[in-house]
């Protein structure tokens, strides 16, 4: 399990706790930056996307997404289950929106990984992964 994003808080001990291998990549996804956290693992099970929460603008916020997404589906697709979790921005009623707009694109181009949104609370990210570790 990976969570990309700036600040995952208290959401990888109790994804720990629960039993889960969490890895970490402190990033932002902004336009001008790489997303390499993709290149770490060979295959991916789950994503939490926090990319797109830093308080930047609209493009930061539905493109960090997005690019993180898209650099991480090479290794969710070698997953027999993929899930992607991209925690929504409930302080932006427009780029939360669009984030939803990219994420019912992506599910269409690719049927086999589960995406679905999440609050930004840690409980409710665990709800949505909703599966053993």
């Amino acid at each position: 399990m990976l969570i990309a994003g700036a600040d995952p808080g208290g959401l990888a001990g109790l994804l720990e706790q629960s039993g889960h291998t969490v890895r970490v990549a402190p990033l932002d996804a902004a336009p001008d930056e790489p997303v390499a956290v993709a290149g770490e693992s060979d295959e991916l099970d789950v994503l939490v996307n926090t990319a797109g929460l830093a308080p930047e603008t609209f493009q930061a916020k539905v493109a960090g997404l997005a690019r993180t997404l898209q650099a991480c589906l090479p290794a969710l697709e070698r997953s027999a289950a993929p899930v992607v979790v991209n925690v929504s921005d409930p302080g932006s009623p427009l780029s939360e929106a669009a984030a939803r707009v990219v994420e019912v694109e992506y599910a269409k181009a690719f049927p086999g990984v589960r995406i679905s949104t999440s609050g930004d609370d840690a409980a409710s990210i665990v709800r949505v992964v909703g599966r053993e570790p």
